[in-house]
């Protein structure tokens, strides 16, 4: 609550309205079809995100003890995964 507590609400909100998944493309059929390496991260506590990686079979890295916000919930462990997608 306090991280946020300075935020200004209309400029929060316009940012929420703009970058809803209601009005993004959906680009499932895309990434589908795609003739490239494709990586995913996601928290081992979204499900519905997971279950998107799964439906695109894209190469998954599960972050563990995260949810949707996995940068901030385990920065280690987004590190980790992408130091193994870059093979440091």
């Amino acid at each position: 609550m306090a991280l946020r507590s300075n935020n200004n609400g209309a400029t929060l909100a316009a940012m929420l309205e703009a970058t809803s998944l209601a009005v993004q493309p959906d680009l499932r059929a895309n990434l589908s079809a795609r003739t490239f390496a494709f990586y995913y991260l996601c928290g081992e506590r979204d499900s519905k995100f997971r279950a998107l990686a799964a439906e695109l079979a894209a190469d998954c890295h599960v972050i563990p003890r995260a949810g949707h916000n996995a940068h901030r919930e385990n920065p280690a462990g987004v590190i980790a995964s992408l130091a193994q997608i870059l093979r440091f």
